[in-house]
């Protein structure tokens, strides 16, 4: 039997959506622009969280997204020096915002 490629699960992240309304903590970002052939990169991070995220059957703790309002709140430079320094953020949660098209990041 041959397999395809696409039968290997070699992603290091998942969508931040797949955990929405969830608590959890920030232990790192790092800039992970989207890009789709024929366009410009998106803005966008990849989110290490101290909790593990049981999803489809396998134990997740890096999330990406390009959501703007979070990607911006997570691009601020005290934010990252926090973070590098060892510090953590939390608890957190990625939610709706009540009758808007966007999503932000909120104290849990």
């Amino acid at each position: 039997m041959t397999k395809s490629f696409s039968d290997y699960d070699t992603s290091d992240s998942i969508s931040l959506a797949k955990i929405d309304g969830k608590a959890f903590t920030i232990v790192g970002v790092v800039d992970s622009a989207y890009t789709e052939q024929g366009k410009e990169p998106k803005p966008g991070v990849k989110i290490t969280t101290k909790e593990q995220f049981k999803v489809d059957g396998k134990e997740w703790n890096v999330f990406h997204t390009t959501r703007e309002t979070v990607v911006k709140a997570l691009t601020d430079d005290t934010i990252r020096a926090d973070l590098a320094s060892g510090e953590e953020i939390g608890l957190v949660k990625c939610e709706k915002v009540e009758g808007k098209r966007y999503f932000v990041l909120k104290s849990a």
